[in-house]
């Protein structure tokens, strides 16, 4: 009858083995003194720090427990300030880090050998000619299986590790393409607020030339219809803004209607981007290929160790007997070497199991391909948007803005001489201020552009010798700004 050993130790039947079974006792109580040493070394055994880990110089800071959440104060402006907030409180990153760490923590225990085994046998009847029995034994598995473990869950462990930093890429792009997208709604609000105003002086002066008889009233009717889209149009873009800021709040964990200070400046850096050199670096840095490199790496090790299962494991055993009861052999103590395996000879079995890791192999390496065409089709989608709008960019700075408000002026100038109709005055004007929300438009398109292929290639691509692509003075003078055109109200009797 096989008994845990505590009770073993506590049993009345130790202490009447007599003088040649003391050191039982003895044994019994070195063995539970290790047991209950292991235990306590299990429970205050360090846990991994997450809040000191440092993962490619990006401290992920996990907020400790009865920690205040989130601020509701609103954030800075600055882009590097809500990237950061977004890298420390967003719970999708902190989930895929989490995994991480959980995969980490796989590994000493798959290189780790089992538990030895303690048994101790007491025949209480009598009868037999052995008294007691102790036993202990180990198994220890074939030669280079606890190494290939080891190495199956330290790849999976790193392709999880991949898997965070892509997820750190594809939240601060989405971060940037949101800021993006809010410095382009702000910029085009602040230009139709200022095209309102300049409306409104328009149909000041419409309505006074119409009343001293210099005008018609279809100008004015005209003006205020302008004057309703404008409204209209600017009203849709101070509300489009909240959509964006619930994205910004939502990436930094914050209520998604807490406010954000809007964007009061934009620094796009001009890149001269070659598409084989940016695809190239692609296939060696994108965090989604490099996971499934990795994996790849843990399926071949998969097929190794189902090679490995042909070989048996082995199991290692010490066992001592009491024989002070025997009746035909001289009495004493009796101990015996084991050794045990296990028989690998059921070989279908086995050979499924290698199939289906040379199986997994050709899925893993078959994904990749399609990872690496994937990414090279979005890489060049985003290449594509990029110089996109960079020419249109140059389009609108150096051509078109400066040609529109010459236009503009011109036809200020014609306007007050009675030389042009006011409806050329709203056109020329409704052109300057599309070109403008264009520039803006292809502004943010080529942020956005941009913050995708980083997150695409796997690293920033832009250096401190970079130029700025943004010519602000292009647009500082804007006819908005200026005072209101000078016509002459004036009677021809007046004239006289």
């Amino acid at each position: 009858m096989a008994l845990p050993i505590p009770k073993c130790l506590v049993s009345e039947t130790c202490f009447r083995l007599g003088s040649n079974r003391r050191w039982i006792t003895w044994v019994g109580s070195v063995a539970l003194l290790f047991a209950w040493h292991l235990s306590v070394r299990c429970q205050s055994a360090p846990q991994l720090s997450l809040q000191e880990s440092d993962i490619n110089s990006i401290a992920v800071v996990m907020p400790t427990e009865g920690s205040p959440g989130p601020p509701k104060a609103p954030v800075p402006n600055l882009l590097p300030e809500l990237l950061a907030l977004a890298e420390r409180n967003n719970p999708g990153l902190k989930a895929a880090y989490h995994r991480w760490q959980s995969a980490l923590q796989k590994i000493p225990q798959v290189t780790s050998l089992e538990d030895p085994r303690l048994t101790f046998t007491d025949y209480l009847e009598r009868t037999m000619e052995v008294a007691e029995e102790i036993r202990i034994t180990q198994m220890i598995p074939y030669p280079g299986k606890l190494a290939l473990r080891g190495r199956i869950e330290s790849a999976e462990a790193e392709a999880l590790r991949k898997e965070f930093e892509k997820e750190r890429l594809d939240l601060r792009a989405d971060v940037k393409d949101a800021y993006y997208e809010y410095y382009y709604l702000e910029e085009t609000v602040r230009i139709n607020r200022e095209n309102l105003d300049l409306l409104r002086r328009f149909e000041r002066v419409a309505a006074a030339r119409y009343g001293v008889g210099r005008g018609g009233n279809q100008d004015v009717i005209k003006a205020q219809v302008e004057l309703g889209k404008v409204e209209n149009d600017v009203r849709s873009l101070e509300d489009s803004r909240a959509p964006v800021r619930a994205r910004l709040n939502a990436a930094m964990n914050r209520p998604t209607s807490e406010p954000i200070l809007p964007p009061t400046d934009l620094d796009v850096k001009q890149l001269d981007l070659h598409t084989e050199e940016v695809l190239a670096m692609s296939s060696r840095l994108n965090p989604e290929i490099q996971a499934l490199d990795a994996r790849l790496g843990k399926s071949r090790d998969q097929v190794a160790l189902a090679q490995k299962q042909y070989f048996p494991d082995f199991s290692l055993g010490l066992n001592w007997e009491n024989g002070n009861n025997r009746m035909e052999a001289p009495p004493g103590d009796e101990y015996m070497a084991m050794v045990e395996i296990n028989l690998p000879i059921y070989r279908k079995r086995l050979a499924a199991g290698v199939r289906e890791a040379e199986a997994t192999v050709q899925e893993v390496q078959s994904m990749r391909e399609e990872m690496k065409n994937k990414v090279s089709v979005d890489l060049q989608n985003e290449l594509y948007r990029l110089r996109n709008a960079e020419r249109q960019i140059h389009l609108f700075t150096d051509i078109l803005i400066p040609k529109a408000r010459q236009s503009v002026q011109i036809t200020e100038t014609s306007y007050s001489s009675a030389e042009s109709g006011f409806l050329e005055l709203v056109d020329t004007q409704r052109e300057l201020l599309m070109f403008q929300e264009s520039y803006y438009r292809s502004v943010a398109d080529y942020a956005q552009a941009l913050a995708k292929v980083e997150a695409l290639v796997g690293r920033s691509l832009v250096d401190d010798g970079s130029q700025s692509i943004l010519k602000p003075a292009d647009l500082s003078q804007s006819s908005f700004t200026d005072e209101p055109v000078e016509v002459d109200v004036t009677t021809p009797e007046q004239h006289e």
